[in-house]
């Protein structure tokens, strides 16, 4: 396991839309954004959906709450990052809300997972050899030596 809480990667300010937003409206700020989806709240804040360029493009309705993904896949802001890239994969989904007692603290899509990627690695103590990845190498493809820890760049 990485050991690392998607607390430390996730993005803090969530750019969510209500249930009520027209459709327009919320195509018109993916573009201007520059983001390919975000989650739908409630009138309480709750998420409620997540809504992507998908939805826009392959479903039908005049607002948000119409043409969301109403099955949210979340995790929570402890959630090891491994897991998190894990269910990025496993669901082939882009983006996952993190929730800290039901309510939204945070988003970590595929681009955080990269940003991820590039600044941790596995060391061998032994030779110096590394290799990036999520998921720890059993022995050290260099040496054979089984003592490998995960250091993080920067």
């Amino acid at each position: 396991m990485m050991g690392i809480p998607v607390r430390d990667i996730m993005t803090r300010s969530v750019i969510t839309v209500p249930v009520s937003m027209p459709v327009k409206d919320v195509a018109q700020l993916l573009s201007e954004r520059r983001i390919t989806g975000l989650p739908v709240v409630d009138a309480e804040g709750n998420v409620a959906g997540v809504l992507s360029e998908l939805d826009i493009i392959s479903r039908h309705g005049d607002t948000a709450g119409d043409i969301m993904s109403a099955k949210v896949i979340s995790a929570a802001e402890d959630a090891d990052a491994e897991d998190v890239a894990r269910l990025l994969t496993d669901r082939r989904i882009r983006r996952v809300p993190i929730l800290a007692d039901g309510k939204l603290v945070g988003i970590v899509s595929r681009s955080d997972m990269i940003k991820l990627f590039m600044v941790v690695r596995w060391v061998c103590e032994d030779c110096g050899y590394f290799a990036r990845g999520f998921e720890r190498p059993e022995i050290c493809p260099s040496c054979g030596s089984d003592r490998i820890v995960l250091r993080r760049d920067g």
